[in-house]
This record gives C-alpha cells, structure tokens and sequence, in this order.
C-alpha cells in the first residue's frame, strides 16, 4: 500500500513539474512559432528517471503530452502526433538513464576528459533525439501540403536543441538537490551549486532578453524566416556555450575535490607521521632505560648484604611496565599497518560479510578474555561494496577493535548491516562504553586523545576508507547501550561491474 501510495506521489510529481517548467518555456521563450530554444522540462524528467527510476516513466509521458497540448497564449490543443511524442519523451529519459548507468558515469568524479565528455553528449545531444526525432518522423509520414518541409525540420531541430540545451542546464543543478544516491554529487555540491545557478541565471535572462527583443519587431513573411534561421544558429551556440562552461564548471568541481581529499590524506600522514615518533620512538627509550636498570640491578642481587626480596619487587616492577611499553607498541604498529592498508585498493568490490567475518575472528581472543558479547547481524547474502578488501578489513578492524576498548570488561558489541535500497549498503557498530562526549563529537578528520595508549588515528583510518570509496560516516550515541555507534555507508558495486 505504501510503495503504492509513493508511485503515485512520485508519478503525480512528475506530470505537474514538466507541465509547470513546460507552461514557463511557452511563455518566455516561443516567438510566432511553436519552436522554443529552451526546454528545462527535459533536465527534469531525465534527472527524475535518474532518481526515481523506471517507474516514473507513466508521469513523464503524461507530463509531456499535458504540456505539449497546452499553452499559455492559445489555450489547449491536442493534436494526434502528440501522443507518440510523448512516449518518445519518457523513452529519452529512460535512454539517457540506462547511458549514464551503464558506463557507470553517475558514480565518477568526471576529473577525466572522456568520461566527462561522455556525460556530457549523454546528458545533453546524444541522449534528447527520440522525441524531436519521432515528431519529425511523424510529420513526414503526415504530411500537410502546405507545410513546407523546411519548417519540419526547423521546428525538429528547434525541438531538439531546447531538449538538449534544458538538460544541461537543468539536470546537473537537479542532482544537488534531489534524492539522488550517488555521494559523489553530495559531495560536490558545495563547488557546484553557485557556478550551475550562475549559468543557469545567464542562460535563461539570454533567452528572455531575446525574445522580448523580437516581440518589438514585426516580422513580415518575407523575413520571418532568416529571422527563425538565425534563432538556431544562436540557439547551437547557447548549446556548445553551455557545454563548454558545464564540462568547465564539472572539471573545476572534481578537482576541488580531490584536492581536498588530497590534503586530508597528507593531514592523516603527518599526523601519524608524528604519533609514530611520540607514541613508538618514546615507549623504546623508556623501554631501553628500562632494561639498563634490570642489567644493573643483577649484581646488587649477588651482594649478600642487600635485601633481596626489595630488588625482587623493583625489577618486577620495572618488567610490569616494561610489558605495558610492549603492549602499546604492539597497538601502535597494528595502527601504523592499518594506515598502509587504508590506501590500498586491491579489488574493485569487497565482500563486507567476509571482511566483518574475518576480523571477529581475529580479535575474538582478545573479546574473551574480556568476557565480552559480540552479536553480528546480517540478513541475507549482501551484494559487494564500492572498496578494496584489504581496505575494509583495515576499516572494520578499527571499529571493532575501538568498540572493543571502549565497552571494557563483560561490555556488548553489536553490528548491524543492512541494505536500505539498491544503491547503498549501511553497517552500524554500537557498544556498550561511555559513548561520545555530545560536545565534543567526533568527524575523524582529526586524531583523537586514547585512552588506551594508542596513537587516535583509528578513526582517522575509518575516514579515510570511506571517502576514498564515496561512502559516509556519522557519529552518534546510542540510547539503548549507552555507548557510542559508528556507522558507514558504501556504494553498492553496479552490476555490470562484478
């Protein structure tokens, strides 16, 4: 009933916005013919088949047709080529859905020039022919005599460059702002969202300066048509304009990105950098002085006239810290092994079951002598994520092993993992511990003060992990155990890559 109730929602969605933005296209951007240079009702219906998927199909059709018929100026009119235009329309969605899908474009950061070149010419050229392509078929095989064939393929060009030129401008700015499952455009929304309003702002006062500028002129016979010939050319280059400045802006965007990315990573390696001199290079000199001390004190033990049961306690003293020395060094090795680990992508996909089966297995000693209960819950087989193996494990070995310290002796760890639909796959892991100071909440940008005698990097690892692979993480507290839950989220590996 409520997958029901939300098909209708989302179809009903679909019909008004493309009748609105189609409404707002014949008002301000047609001029004596029905040919208009700017369509944003096409970036809308693809970006809504992008986001909903093919179930918005129905509405896109309906939206169509509704906004074809109608106008603002002339009242409603249907015509009977509007019908197969209409189902070509909700067909070029679906077109240019199953394109970005399928080369897997919508998941990539589009730095390179082929991918964003093909984004492009799918978005916008390539991908919005079906429908002026069908209107234009439809008019030749119906040809009216006196219809001159130059206004056929004018008004199909027309159709098709104000398709192309409305989901370029229109479908990028959409994915920022609509529930799109693909943290890429979330992430690059902050470099995105005043460059695309900025163009789209130029764009549309273009058009609208145009037209006003054409309705102060009254056009004769004789030169309406050098008049409509020059509208195209101006409006093929608005599109290649608008190309050109949205390959920019997109390129620009990524490379910001990444160049944020870049310097969390060196931050990471600086910081560990200097946790590895203070939290290793200290513990071995303390150690060594340590071991001097043990030497020197054999031979005060030999010396009948001094107490040895006093030297027998300093040196199991100094033995006692020197194995709690050992410990730490051991902690902050591991760290300094995961940290390596963090950076490499062996596989495209990762098996997050086997990598959680694998480190219980690997701290479960440590969870028993510790008399604590770790409860993993899976349901079903789950589909690979977006990360490296190597990587995971490194990941879900710090938060577990974090959980571990933090609920102490007979504490509780539970994991969670489920897919909450098909594009994301969520693993939450809670303990029983202290939990987060609620002033004081962790981003694992930075290191953390352990309490444990680590270096605090683990969630810097975790982090690190999850942005390299376009995943997020969040911290909270849990009202159930009291302690404190992480939780991740990775991309689901596409289908046509495993």
């Amino acid at each position: 009933m409520k997958k029901g109730l939300e098909l209708i929602g989302i179809n009903l969605l679909a019909i008004s916005g493309y009748f609105l933005l189609a409404m707002f296209a014949k008002a301000g951007f047609s001029w004596q013919t029905s040919a208009i240079t700017l369509w944003p009702a096409s970036g809308f219906a693809n970006a809504l088949a992008l986001t909903s998927g093919w179930s918005i199909l129905p509405g896109l059709a309906i939206g169509n047709f509704i906004g074809t018929a109608c106008d603002p100026n002339t009242g409603c009119s249907m015509q009977p080529f509007m019908v197969p235009v209409a189902i070509a329309a909700a067909a070029q969605a679906a077109l240019v859905r199953h394109a970005l899908v399928n080369q897997n474009l919508l998941n990539d950061p589009l730095t390179r020039i082929a991918r964003l070149l093909s984004f492009l010419l799918w978005i916008g050229p390539m991908g919005n022919w079906p429908a002026s392509i069908t209107f234009c078929l439809y008019q030749l095989g119906h040809k009216i005599p006196e219809l001159p064939l130059y206004q056929i393929f004018s008004g199909s060009l027309f159709w098709w460059l104000g398709d192309s030129l409305g989901s370029l401008l229109l479908l990028p700015f959409l994915f920022l702002f609509l529930p799109f499952k693909n943290p890429v455009w979330k992430e690059r929304k902050p470099y995105l969202i005043n460059p695309l309003i900025a163009l789209i702002t130029v764009i549309i006062s273009v058009a609208l300066i145009e037209k006003n500028l054409l309705e102060r002129i009254n056009p004769t016979l004789n030169i309406l048509e050098p008049f409509q010939n020059l509208r195209i050319l101006a409006t093929c280059a608005w599109t290649v304009l608008t190309f050109a400045l949205l390959g920019l802006i997109l390129q620009v965007g990524g490379k910001s990105l990444e160049q944020e990315k870049i310097f969390a990573r060196s931050r990471l390696a600086a910081d560990a950098a200097g946790a590895v001199i203070h939290e290793i290079g200290q513990p071995l000199i303390r150690l060594r002085l340590r071991l001097e001390r043990i030497v020197k004190s054999y031979p005060q033990n030999l010396n009948p006239g001094k107490s040895i049961a006093s030297s027998s306690l300093d040196v199991e003293k100094e033995v006692s810290l020197s194995l709690k020395e050992l410990d730490s060094i051991v902690i902050n090795t591991r760290s300094i092994q995961d940290l390596t680990l963090a950076g490499i992508r062996d596989t495209d996909g990762a098996d997050l079951s086997a990598a959680i089966s694998r480190v219980a297995t690997q701290i479960r000693p440590e969870l028993n002598r510790l008399d604590q209960d770790l409860t993993i819950n899976i349901k079903g087989a789950l589909p690979k994520v977006s990360a490296g193996q190597i990587q995971l494990q490194a990941a879900i070995r710090n938060l577990l092993v974090n959980a571990s310290k933090a609920a102490g002796e007979n504490g509780v760890i539970r994991v969670n993992v489920r897919a909450p639909d098909n594009y994301f796959l969520d693993i939450e892991i809670e303990n029983s511990g202290s939990g987060f100071d609620p002033n004081n909440m962790p981003t694992g940008k930075e290191r953390s003060h352990s309490k444990t005698g680590g270096m605090g990097i683990g969630l810097m690892i975790v982090r690190r992990v999850v942005d390299d692979n376009g995943g997020k993480i969040s911290f909270q507290n849990s009202q159930e155990l009291g302690g404190a839950i992480v939780k991740i989220s990775f991309n689901i590996l596409p289908k046509s890559n495993i």
